[in-house]
């Protein structure tokens, strides 16, 4: 007769194989919970229901949860997200056009109303500089240093280097804007009511040439090396090389700020009475481009190769590739001007009625940033990568920043756990699965129990 200890030996066996499997199960549902746990606490992977953007960012959350729109055609998916307004500058009172100057890295506000310059440096100002009367835009001179601001009630340019004046110089009637001929080192100024240009070379003015009725704006074209200036009451564009008028190019009634496209060489002008877009190519119009009610404002875009014209009628912005209409953005309110940040690829629509700046990605509205009252003719600074948002209003400029996440939960790229928990987990499934294959082994091959006869 065989030992009583066989079968006491058999269910001590078995005792323990149940506490062994019991005891991995119990790993295996500790390490899954966990993980699960790890995962979903991982701002790549949890719930954003709840999360607010950053104080002061200017963005709106949409009930309990901050949603950010789909990235569309443009910079792509890779795009650095905006921030919103990061800081509200008080200027002096009617500030109207920024203008950045890259040299120092300052950018300098003209003040309508109280007749001097706002110097800001980030969100600081550190110099007011004493103008003429009635500043009413500004410009950058890249070859000496120097910011030229025409006032257009004392028929002057003021010379601004660093924070202080160092010329004056006397042009025509009702100077209203300035462009900068990078190629010769000359400043343009449009003479609107004595139908001129006044040419400035450091401090001196140099010349004066004759164009159109009302000169309004102005642009350079680095391609030829020639200065366009657009008469609003000739419809009309005068070509300008050094100080002689070399052709005068008709266009549609109303001819507005114009943009160069540096992609084809084209000049793009919005004509605000006639709703369409003029396309110079050198001294010839090349197409008419057919756009919204009362377009007057171009901005390129170098990233993309589009032109963004502005049309305050039905409150939308047109998208222009070569000569032909690639889309129509809708915005909440009347678009007055624009400004393209290289730095993310964004084109920023001021909205001067509404007091909001909308931020378009490709062909799509990402963002509207609420800013101050009458928002005007904004710069992109490349330093900081901030856009200056000058508020005539409000007697402000709003900051507004383009790195951080505009939620203050960041997605991860990583895995949604540790590691070493998913190791850990890992091998104890791994452990368990092999205990059991080994039990299931031996047991089809245990030999049958003796007859105890």
């Amino acid at each position: 007769m065989l030992p009583v200890s066989g079968p006491t030996m058999n269910r001590r066996h078995r005792g323990l194989g149940s506490a062994s499997f019991s005891a991995f199960l119990c790993l295996v549902l500790l390490t899954s919970t966990a993980l699960v746990l790890e995962y979903r606490s991982d701002p790549g992977h949890g719930s954003q229901v709840g999360a607010r953007p950053p104080a002061n960012s200017g963005l709106v959350a949409s009930g309990e949860s901050v949603t950010q729109a789909p990235t569309p055609q443009g910079r792509g998916a890779d795009a650095p997200p905006f921030q919103g307004v990061v800081a509200n500058v008080t200027v002096g009172s009617g500030p109207d056009w920024a203008t950045y100057d890259s040299g120092n890295g300052d950018v300098y506000v003209a003040n309508e109303y109280t007749n001097n310059v706002s110097v800001i440096s980030g969100t600081t100002v550190v110099a007011t500089v004493t103008a003429g009367s009635f500043p009413y835009s500004a410009v950058w001179d890249s070859g000496n240093g120097d910011v030229y601001v025409a006032n257009e009630y004392s028929n002057n340019v003021s010379v601004i280097s660093g924070t202080t004046i160092i010329g004056s110089v006397n042009v025509g009637a009702s100077p209203v804007d300035v462009a900068y001929d990078s190629g010769n080192g000359d400043v343009y100024v449009l003479n609107y009511l004595s139908n001129n240009v006044s040419v400035i070379h450091g401090t001196q003015a140099v010349g004066s040439v004759p164009v159109e009725n009302s000169p309004a704006s102005a642009a350079y074209d680095s391609g030829n090396g020639d200065v366009y200036v657009m008469n609003s009451y000739s419809a009309n564009v005068s070509v300008i090389n050094e100080t002689s008028v070399i052709a005068t190019v008709p266009v549609g009634s109303g001819p507005q700020d114009a943009a160069y496209d540096a992609s084809n060489g084209d000049l793009y002008v919005p004509n605000i009475n006639s709703g369409s877009v003029s396309v110079i190519d050198g001294t010839s119009v090349a197409g008419t481009v057919p756009v919204g009610l009362y377009p007057s404002f171009a901005t390129y875009d170098s990233g993309n190769g589009y032109v963004y014209v502005a049309n305050a009628g039905p409150n939308n912005v047109s998208v222009i590739h070569g000569t032909q209409v690639a889309a129509t953005v809708p915005l909440e309110s009347s678009p007055s001007s624009a400004v393209y940040d290289r730095g993310n690829g964004y084109v920023y629509v001021l909205e001067a009625y509404s007091g909001n700046v909308s931020v378009i990605n490709g062909t799509s509205v990402i963002a509207t940033i609420p800013v101050g009252s009458g928002p005007q003719d904004a710069a992109y600074d490349a330093g900081n990568g901030y856009v200056y948002v000058p508020n005539s209003g409000s007697g402000n400029v709003s900051v507004i920043g383009a790195i951080s996440s505009p939620v203050e939960t960041v997605p991860s790229s990583a895995p949604g756990a540790a590691l070493w928990l998913y190791a850990l987990n890992a091998g104890v499934i791994g452990a368990f699965v092999a205990g059991v294959a080994i039990y299931v082994m031996r047991r089809r091959r245990r030999p049958a129990p003796a007859s105890s006869f």
